[in-house]
């Protein structure tokens, strides 16, 4: 039977969460929704008993990352629109 484990993670502004789950993605796409941060920080016991510390960087997950993407570049055209549009009526 699989190990229950504690993943307490956290961001620069001091944050922090403690989350249990079977693994570190699980855990990562349960909480990746309370910060909006890029990259966060996680400490948790790997299966060997090791104390590990790293940094995981979000949002995890397919549809989630395309959206963002999708989003991004939505975004920047409506800039490189508007820039356009602005040009163009301050030269007349």
């Amino acid at each position: 039977m699989k190990k229950m484990r504690m993943f307490k993670f956290w961001n620069e502004n001091g944050d922090e969460k403690e989350k249990e789950a079977m693994s570190l993605k699980k855990a990562v796409m349960a909480v990746q929704g309370d910060y909006k941060d890029e990259v966060i920080g996680v400490e948790y016991v790997s299966k060997k008993g090791k104390q590990i510390s790293t940094s995981v960087k979000i949002p995890v997950g397919r549809k989630i990352r395309e959206a963002l993407i999708i989003e991004k570049r939505r975004l920047a055209q409506k800039a490189a629109r508007e820039a356009r549009e602005k040009s163009r009526y301050a030269s007349n």
